[in-house]
């Protein structure tokens, strides 16, 4: 009888149709509250979303802040370019504030089992965006989110610190275009994910196909309608990231 029934659930599930995990792009950029703010993490995690992705920026006095910008809404100034206290008191659209790291910790441990996907966005000098890798990276350490942080960027450099710093983290290298890195150049690099867009995957069909067989974990964004998901369910692409998650959630 136990055997019968192994059967029946591993043909069930070679049956089921392939679908990516979903990530909720800046907690939830368009679908929800405004981006990268707690309302909008909550937003994303009630949808039901495997994974979060927000941004981190660094103040002009070298404080962490969660927001993407560069440039501020309302005041027309870069996030790099003011202070701490500024940016804390600035009223985002809806109402909301740039959260800190700690207090965005403290809200995502509300869904434990929710990996947190930290995009270090690009400063202005390589010192600049070290001193990001670093304080972030130690505020992850701080608050024992080890295990649930990953860390994705633009930034080949910003990768490297965060893998000299750790070894073991996940590391997702982000690109866009026609032009992206090879699976390959992912794997020699020690990243375990790659991040593009249509642009790239679509003219490097064969990058899905190479990062599986090497373990390279692979993301589509931006995927905010059905077509593009089918696209990437194809190609079996192991997460799309959308600013409508709830588009792709409900229901499955």
């Amino acid at each position: 009888m136990r055997k019968s029934l192994i059967a029946v659930l591993f043909i069930v599930s070679a049956c089921a149709p392939y679908a990516p995990k979903v990530v909720g792009h800046r907690g939830c950029r368009f679908d929800g509250p405004y981006e990268n703010t707690l309302a909008s993490l909550n937003y994303a995690l009630e949808v039901g979303v495997d994974a979060v992705e927000f941004d981190v920026q660094l103040t002009s006095d070298d404080s962490v802040v969660v927001f993407h910008g560069p440039m501020v809404p309302g005041i027309d100034k870069d996030i790099r370019d003011i202070s701490f206290d500024v940016a804390r008191k600035i009223v985002l659209p809806g109402g909301h504030r740039m959260p800190t790291l700690g207090e965005w910790f403290a809200e995502a441990m509300k869904y434990p089992s929710v990996p947190l996907i930290m995009e270090i966005k690009k400063q202005l000098t390589p010192e600049k965006e070290a001193l990001l890798v670093d304080k972030a990276m130690a505020a992850v350490t701080m608050e024992g989110m080890q295990s649930i942080v990953e860390y994705t960027s633009f930034s080949e450099r910003a990768c490297d610190r965060i893998l000299s710093h750790n070894p073991y983290a996940k590391v997702i290298f982000l690109a866009s275009g026609v032009k992206v890195p090879t699976a390959e150049w992912a794997k020699e690099k020690g990243y375990k994910g790659i991040s593009y867009d249509l642009n790239g995957f679509l003219n490097h069909p064969e990058i899905a196909a190479s990062a599986k067989s090497l373990g390279i974990e692979t993301t589509l964004w931006l995927v905010n309608d059905k077509e593009v998901a089918d696209w990437a369910r194809k190609h079996r692409i192991d997460y799309i990231s959308s600013d409508f998650p709830q588009l792709f959630t409900v229901g499955r």
